[in-house]
């Protein structure tokens, strides 16, 4: 017998084209997050805390940049000293200054920054281990998912 040859391969329609009328709806599945791994949990958390701390790196550069162009500390500063220094004296009080300079601000920022990126990573590799802990005993988070039209 002779091998005819295939049928000819429907024309492809043009992505402006409206579907089918009849077209099959969406499948839908519902499962369960049964686990967590906490490994992936710590590295992925990791990871977006860093970003996090640079984004803070950054934010606060900008902002102490514009609030020192704006004179702000300078201000602060002044009221501070005038209203520290005793009473007919030109020197003397508090010397506020120190406290708004550009190392000292980005120091702290530095600072609370680090603990962020430790306390949010051990936060959440421990919130992984507890999530697992309690999906063993419950199940875990029912998700239902569709498949796009």
């Amino acid at each position: 017998m002779k091998d005819r040859p295939a049928p000819a391969a429907p024309a492809v329609a043009p992505s402006s084209a409206k579907p089918a009328v009849n077209a099959k709806p969406a499948r839908k599945a519902q499962l369960q997050l049964a686990r967590l791994e906490p490994w992936s949990v710590m590295k992925f958390s990791f990871v977006m805390s860093v970003v996090c701390f640079v984004v803070l790196l950054v934010a606060v550069t900008v902002l102490y940049t514009i609030l020192a162009g704006l004179g702000v500390f300078d201000a602060i500063s002044d009221t501070i000293n005038s209203l520290t220094k005793q009473q007919g004296e030109t020197t003397g009080g508090v010397d506020a200054g120190s406290w708004f300079s550009f190392f000292r601000v980005f120091g702290y920022t530095v600072l609370v920054g680090a603990l962020n990126v430790l306390l949010i990573t051990a936060l959440s590799t421990v919130g992984s281990v507890i999530y697992n802990l309690a999906a063993d005993l419950v199940g875990g988070v029912e998700v239902t998912l569709k498949e796009a039209e």
